[in-house]
């Protein structure tokens, strides 16, 4: 019994008492005069702050994923002990794992042409830069000499080549030209490859006696300045908007990296304390919902009550550090002391009104004590 209810009943006695004297209960015995009420004892009850809450950790949190997927592996079940940072629930991540595999080979080429930058051009591409300006200036130098004597006289060589070979042809087409169906011999494909043969010779050996065209000069002069062009940057450091953009490349790399590296490590829920797992509210296989909680963790090492219907017109007498008695349904007779370590600031709308949460701390708590049971207050407001 509280001392809340004691009181009561004490005044309710006296109460009943006055009134049997008066109606004349007692005809038998002398007049009496009517006990006069205990002030004292009134008094204290109009000064008590009676409330109900529930026993809840002080630290607790409902736990859920920021990606969706689907439940790989439910490492903890309701009741277990976990420390902080213990991985609680894995999502199938081997997507994300091949996107952070791709995302460090693309930061290692960044990486390797910025240092190739800074590093400069090798002897290998310094040489192979010369040879390529090397054989452009010969192929210029050709083409402004022109043919040389034996180059006419090979290409002269080749259309008396072909002559004689459409000369042939022309030979054996003519003993079959006559016939309706010629076109299908042998002859005649014979005789008309022939004929592109003269006429690819042909026009090799007047190019080949005319010299080269003014085009092909100019095509000439375009890659040795090309070649000249890759060599003076191959010799010359790298310049420092070239190296900018490199440092950029890599980077935004490293950034594309460090993002899907993220996306990976949300694919597991860890404990984000030492706590017990109060509840697991997945299953293997199951689409994970962003947002949505998923696994309850509460550090039952300190369990304080939270008031859920301490009304407006009492709040106001409810003080920090205020003493408390508190009783349990679950373990009768029993009274624990605390104090109030925490005023809401602002009200709870509830059906009927509203409400203030008040937070008690216990000094001592009994081992049979669980998360979630409800507890009665009753704070002094002198």
């Amino acid at each position: 019994m509280t001392k809340r209810n004691i009181i009561i009943g004490i005044v309710a006695l006296i109460v009943l008492a006055g009134g049997f004297v008066a109606t004349g209960g007692g005809a038998t015995l002398a007049p009496k005069p009517t006990p006069t009420p205990d002030l004292a004892a009134l008094s204290e009850l109009e000064n008590l702050v009676t409330a109900s809450g529930t026993l809840l950790p002080a630290r607790r949190a409902n736990l859920s994923f920021r990606i969706s997927g689907h439940a790989a592996q439910i490492l903890v079940k309701a009741g277990d002990t976990v420390k902080m940072g213990a991985p609680l629930v894995r999502l199938d991540a081997a997507e994300l794992e091949a996107a952070v595999a791709q995302a460090k080979a693309a930061v290692a080429l960044a990486q390797a042409n910025l240092d190739q930058l800074k590093a400069g051009a090798s002897k290998e591409d310094f040489a192979a830069s010369e040879a390529n300006l090397n054989t452009a200036r010969a192929q210029l130098a050709k083409a402004r000499a022109g043919a040389t004597a034996e180059e006419v006289a090979i290409a002269k060589a080749t259309l008396d080549r072909a002559a004689a070979g459409l000369k042939d042809a022309q030979s054996a087409y003519d003993k079959v030209k006559n016939d309706p169906e010629a076109g299908m011999y042998p002859q005649s494909a014979a005789y008309q490859a022939a004929i592109q043969q003269y006429q690819i010779a042909e026009a090799s050996y007047l190019q080949v006696v005319k010299g080269a065209r003014f085009e092909d000069i100019r095509i000439a002069e375009t890659a040795v300045a090309a070649a000249q062009a890759n060599l003076d940057r191959v010799k010359a450091p790298a310049r420092p908007e070239e190296i900018a953009a490199a440092q950029a490349r890599l980077d935004q790399a490293q950034a594309a990296l460090r993002q899907v590296q993220a996306s990976l490590a949300a694919a597991t829920l860890t404990a984000p304390f030492d706590g017990t797992v109060a509840a697991v509210n997945i299953k293997e296989s199951e689409t994970v919902t962003p947002g949505v909680p998923i696994v309850t963790l509460g550090d039952l090492t300190n369990l304080r009550l939270e008031t859920d219907d301490l009304s407006e017109t009492n709040i106001a007498r409810v003080k920090l550090g205020q003493p408390v008695s508190v009783t349990f349904e679950a373990l009768a007779g029993k009274t624990f002391t605390g104090k109030v370590t925490q005023i809401a600031p602002i009200s709870t709308p509830k059906q009927g009104g509203t409400s203030y949460t008040v937070t008690v701390e216990f000094e001592k708590l009994d081992p049979a004590l669980r998360w979630g049971m409800t507890g009665h207050i009753e704070i002094s407001a002198k």
